[in-house]
């Protein structure tokens, strides 16, 4: 079956590296100044377009938090002249497809349209973007949708582990919040506060642009500037960077369930940081790596403590995590910490062996052009390169770069990230033999 897995793995890429070989991406700039990304593929008359605003839910303030989450629930509950079912059918009508979602620091759009109703679509996005209604109706039912998603949190062990890490980890900054705010916040929000959040996060000058399919450069400068030529200049300034709040130790919240979860965190790396891509193969190695990956193999195989563990590197714009979670029985959780401790520093310690190194990059390497399956995907991934401030020729180089990894890069970062004196691990549960030590 593992043969038949690695032929079958092997033809796929065979099939797509053509078009991640040869993927062409101009960069352009609309006659309005809007810079953005395009790459050509007329085979299929369709068109992927995506928008990154900056800023996202951290432009949010302490009194209205959840605005801008929930404002951008409301963007497909009608514009204009059109009230949320009207919109609905418009939009299906022409066969278009709009997604609106919200994170820290991004607001995102992402539009897939046929060529010959482009036009349509595009007048339907603008309006989307620049014309919400906010009807009393909608608004109330997309509140009791947010309020039942934050219910649900609050009785999540994963969620509750992950705010509460958030909150350790950020104090008195934004990225303490979890975006959808709170129940009496958002009990309290009205129309004014969504129009001021619509204003601050969907602007034209804190924007990245990628388009995919079957569209020329005149006809997608044209379209960009029909389409962005009303949303307003920023007028609310991105937050400052913050330093994480990290070594915090091992923090208890009591829960009523046979299973514990925890979540830690070490420092992370920027994206930019030249030991980034040593970071990117250790993490590959130590939990981001599922089965094949050192957590994996001495907490679930060797001992089967949990069902998963991993973890990740996280950059947000202002800060940068080294992320990870799993989940154990009560009586259990005591002595998977202790492996995860262990295998930390062993790592931090001694690096890795060649055999994984190789292993790691061959795996990081061989999956990169399977991403590149389809307009909709490749746009994602051009829209993320400029979000994170990449050159367009990282397509071609991100894979030289995992490759000249070394084991002593590797050893240089995990030393770097993973010997601190402690960390934080957020443990939500009633876990046996842990006492807290925040």
């Amino acid at each position: 079956m593992k043969k038949f897995l690695i032929a079958v793995f092997s033809i796929l890429i065979l099939l797509i590296k053509p078009l991640y070989a040869e993927l062409n991406i101009q960069e352009l700039t609309s006659q309005n100044g809007t810079k953005f990304w395009l790459a050509q593929e007329k085979s299929i008359p369709f068109v992927s377009l995506e928008i990154r605003f900056r800023g996202g839910t951290s432009m949010d303030d302490n009194k209205t938090l959840g605005a801008v989450s929930f404002m951008t629930a409301m963007l497909e509950e009608g514009s204009g002249e059109l009230d949320a079912q009207a919109f609905s059918k418009a939009r299906d009508s022409i066969a278009a497809s709009f997604d609106f979602d919200v994170s820290r620091d991004s607001l995102s759009v992402s539009a897939r349209f046929l060529s010959n109703t482009r036009e349509k679509a595009i007048q339907l996005l603008k309006q989307a973007l620049t014309k919400p209604r906010f009807d009393q109706e909608a608004m109330e039912r997309v509140r009791k949708q947010i309020i039942s998603i934050i219910a649900s949190n609050q009785k999540n062990q994963n969620k509750i582990a992950q705010s509460k890490l958030y909150e350790l980890t950020f104090p008195n900054h934004i990225y303490s919040s979890n975006g959808l705010g709170s129940t009496d916040k958002i009990t309290l929000l009205n129309e004014t506060d969504l129009r001021q959040a619509h204003k601050i996060a969907i602007t034209r000058d804190r924007i990245s642009v990628s388009i995919v399919g079957d569209i020329s450069e005149i006809q997608a400068i044209e379209m960009l500037d029909e389409l962005l030529e009303n949303l307003p200049i920023s007028s609310k300034l991105l937050p400052k960077r913050v330093r994480a709040n990290l070594d915090l130790g091992t923090v208890l919240v009591d829960y009523p369930s046979p299973q514990s979860v925890a979540f830690f965190t070490f420092e992370g790396i920027g994206r930019t940081d030249q030991d980034f891509f040593a970071a990117f193969v250790m993490n590959h190695i130590l939990g981001g790596g599922g089965f094949n990956s050192r957590l994996m193999k001495k907490i679930r195989e060797e001992r089967g403590l949990t069902y998963s563990v991993n973890t990740s590197l996280a950059q947000y714009d202002h800060a940068e995590l080294y992320l990870g979670m799993f989940q154990s029985s009560n009586d259990k959780i005591s002595e998977a910490i202790g492996i995860l401790k262990k295998e930390i520093a062993l790592l931090a310690n001694n690096g890795v062996n060649q055999e994984e190194l190789d292993e790691a990059k061959k795996f990081l390497t061989g999956a990169y052009p399977l991403r590149f399956d389809g307009n909709v995907r490749i746009a994602n991934i051009l829209v993320s390169m400029q979000f994170m401030g990449l050159d367009k020729e990282y397509v071609k180089l991100r894979n030289v770069m995992v490759s000249e990894v070394t084991s002593e890069d590797v050893a240089r970062v995990a030393k770097r990230l993973l010997s601190s004196k402690d960390f934080t691990l957020v443990i939500v549960g009633k876990p046996e033999g842990l006492k807290a030590s925040h």
